[in-house]
């Protein structure tokens, strides 16, 4: 179980750290877009054209990849005064259910997000003429770093359920 924790430790701090880059990369592009798009709207009188398309794709990432980091940082909305009524010792089982639940349904997204992303991808957008399958990409990676984060809480729990147990044995 050990070394379970140790290669996911590994992996996620990776992970976070490349994500937290690309995070960076795809805010600082979009407020860059929108702000040539602004520009160009009002000082030039002329719109570009691809400008509000890349900002909106861009987003669709920062979301994704946004949303993991919140989820493995713990900054996501939870339903934590039932969760404090609950005694330790089923409160852990909660949390180990809720791990699995999340689990489930973020390899569901990973499935078919990638069902999706090969539908899409022979069509191309509108304004950048680029593959949809670079934007639908978006949900099968979030997906990934999601069920990551998940599985790093899960083994976390089940670590300390075994721990529980063997301190209640003793």
């Amino acid at each position: 179980m050990e070394t379970v924790t140790v290669i996911l430790n590994c992996t996620s701090n990776f992970a976070t750290k490349w994500t937290s880059r690309a995070l960076a990369g795809f805010m600082g592009g979009m407020t860059a877009v929108i702000l040539v798009a602004i520009t160009s709207r009002y000082l030039i009188k002329a719109s570009v054209p691809w400008a509000e398309e890349l900002a909106r794709y861009l987003m669709v990432w920062t979301a994704f990849l946004g949303g993991s980091l919140g989820l493995k940082r713990g900054v996501h909305v939870g339903i934590t005064f039932v969760v404090r009524k609950i005694p330790p010792h089923i409160s852990r089982w909660v949390s180990l259910f809720t791990g699995l639940s999340l689990l489930f349904f973020f390899l569901v997204v990973i499935v078919e997000g990638c069902s999706f992303t090969m539908f899409v991808s022979r069509q191309l957008s509108p304004a950048l003429r680029v593959s949809m399958a670079w934007v639908y990409s978006a949900l099968p990676t979030g997906g990934i770093l999601f069920a990551l984060y998940v599985i790093q809480f899960i083994v976390a729990d089940m670590k300390a359920l075994t721990e529980q147990r063997k301190t209640a044995g003793d």
